[in-house]
């Protein structure tokens, strides 16, 4: 995706001039700087990435075993990618990709709203738009689709500009929500949100119907690409948990509050996350006034109305996030997130503060431009310098890993191959042990992550899909997964639960951080995969097959093969265009 939109860096990109080049180097290095040992043999598995190393279709990457795949289709776009150049290459090259797109994308929309910028104010922004706390804490968790929201969100702003100027059409920003619908719920409600509120915003202030054209078509694009998990998720039976809304509101990550930590781009609730460097007063508040004033001199800089149509998305996902952290809005926030059809997508309400982020970003490059151009010579570099290192100053702990969270490694060859013997067994649902979907695997030095068996082996598993955590449980969605849990909370042993829900299999995943009664799952059946890390029994359930429609998926594919082909047609239109030209300007 970077590769794609390197040209498109500036309105007129030179390869060859500084202004050009530095910035895209300089954004090629620092993404290496912060993935460090992630970018070594093997995968980086952590919390919510939990990265398959054989590229398999199972039925959770297709969405097809779970009442709310939330995986897809990011999870099936990794495994397409694996199964052509492997998967820890497939893990490298999309982690690269999405910190060099940030990186540049945000340099693109500087280069938008201020056409003359330099090479100062580029290196800036592809600073800035890394270096912060919103990327660190995301990629902490292992969150890469987000991340691929906010890498994708620079590019949809800049089309959306230009839609609204009238020197582009819709096609303008169907690249980024394409992009954007590999990622998911996420990562699509961020760039479509901000990209409908700027057309929307345009059309009723400039009473545009080409405008409001575009935000049609650009609604329908979302539509289909939000197919493959909003058909089964709109099925799935309703969890009507309120402490969920709670739990994932925005927290302080700073000594500066709620509001200080999400001006200067952290607050995610997973506290586990946050930066210890933002644990000092001095930083906190410095992260705080800097971003804000990049959002304020990005808007001031702006070009005509430019300035009103990026505050829209800006102030539409503030109210959001602030409803979510307004204890008298709790009722509200736990309706609109509970109750309203979809609402569930906003429940973690920080990742809506990506379009400050980045807005932040390229005002700190109008920051450091206007420096190198209105200061006394003798005060140039050094503003400029300390405009360049005051982000990585900031955030430090991004450098090389997050300090070993991102960590590649290589999954036990035991554990693959016990794999390979159960997905050769007959037909039959796994239930997986312990019953819990969060491991600390031995041999992951035992970082927190979600359990791979989903998406590695090739057939339905059936696992505790509820999540743990320090203000509580949140319940899950599979209303089989619901019924296991209850019966073991009886005092059933967790074999007899799962073979009452129609599992065949029981496969327990040792070295895992948690017990199994290994002994007493052995006399449960008979044994079929004996391995060191992992061990399964035949329990004699009957064979199961997916419930889940897989409507969504195709509908998915549908959309993103009809865009491709619409955008790829017309992009042919204008090359034969310009090639007529050239051949009739060359004729004597």
């Amino acid at each position: 995706m970077a590769l794609g939109f390197l040209t498109m860096t500036s309105r007129r990109w030179d390869p060859r001039s500084p202004r050009g080049v530095v910035p895209v180097v300089l954004a090629v290095l620092q993404a290496v700087l912060v993935l460090g040992p992630g970018l070594g043999r093997g995968v980086v598995i952590t919390h919510d990435m939990p990265w398959s190393p054989d590229p398999r279709w199972t039925p959770f990457v297709l969405g097809l075993d779970t009442p709310a795949p939330r995986a897809v289709p990011s999870d099936a776009v990794a495994v397409l990618l694996g199964k052509a150049v492997g998967a820890s290459m497939a893990q490298h090259l999309v982690l690269l990709t999405i910190l060099v797109t940030l990186a540049l994308g945000a340099a693109a929309l500087l280069a938008e709203l201020v056409p003359d910028v330099g090479m100062a104010g580029r290196c800036a922004t592809v600073v800035a738009a890394v270096w912060n706390p919103f990327v660190s804490e995301r990629l902490a968790v292992g969150q890469w689709v987000v991340v691929l929201g906010l890498a994708v969100l620079p590019w949809a702003l800049r089309g959306a500009l230009r839609v609204v100027r009238g020197t582009s059409t819709v096609y303008a920003v169907a690249p980024a929500l394409l992009f954007a619908g590999l990622g998911g719920v996420n990562a699509l409600l961020v760039v479509s949100g901000a990209v409908l509120t700027v057309l929307l915003a345009g059309a009723v202030r400039a009473r545009s119907w080409p405008v409001a054209r575009a935000a049609g078509v650009s609604l329908l694009l979302t539509a289909g690409l939000a197919g493959a998990w909003a058909v089964p998720a709109l099925t799935a039976r309703p969890v009507a948990d309120a402490l969920g809304a709670r739990a994932f509101a925005p927290v302080a990550d700073s000594p500066v509050g709620v509001i200080g930590s999400l001006l200067g781009g952290g607050g995610f609730w997973n506290t586990g996350t946050h930066p210890e460097p933002r644990s000092h007063v001095l930083i906190a508040l410095t992260a705080a006034l800097l971003m804000t004033a990049g959002v304020a001199l990005a808007l001031v800089a702006a070009p005509g109305r430019d300035g009103l149509l990026l505050a829209a998305p800006l102030a539409v996902f503030g109210v959001l996030v602030l409803l979510s952290v307004s204890g008298p809005a709790e009722q509200l926030w736990d309706t609109l997130v509970h109750r309203v059809p979809g609402g569930g997508a906003l429940r973690d309400s920080q990742k809506l503060i990506a379009p400050w982020v980045v807005v932040g970003a390229a005002g700190l490059g109008v920051l450091a431009d206007r420096a190198a151009r209105r200061l006394p010579a003798g005060l140039r570099g050094p503003a400029v310098a300390l405009l360049l290192g005051l982000p990585l100053v900031l955030s430090p702990q991004l450098a090389w890993g997050i300090g070993g969270r991102l960590d590649a490694v290589t999954v036990p060859s035991d554990y693959r191959q016990g794999v390979d013997e159960l997905a050769a067994l007959p037909p039959g649902d796994v239930g997986l042990l312990p019953w819990s979907q969060y491991r600390r695997y031995g041999w992951n030095d035992s970082r927190v992550s979600l359990t791979l068996a989903p998406r590695t082996v090739d057939r339905v598993v059936l696992y505790d899909d509820s999540l743990p955590l320090r203000s509580g449980t949140i319940a899950g969605e599979s209303a089989r997964a619901a019924e296991v849990s209850k019966s073991i909370g009886a005092g059933t042993p967790p074999d007899r639960a799962l073979a009452a829900e129609g599992v065949r299999y029981v496969a327990a995943e040792l070295g895992s951080g948690l017990d199994v009664d290994t002994g007493a799952l052995r006399s449960s059946g008979r044994v079929v995969v004996d391995r060191p890390s992992l061990l399964v029994v035949d329990v004699g359930g009957p064979a199961r097959s997916p419930s889940a429609s897989g409507a969504g998926v195709l509908g998915w594919g549908v959309t993103l093969l009809t865009a491709l082909g619409i955008i790829g047609w017309r992009g042919a239109r204008r090359t034969d265009r310009k090639l007529l030209t050239g051949l009739l300007r060359s004729r004597p």
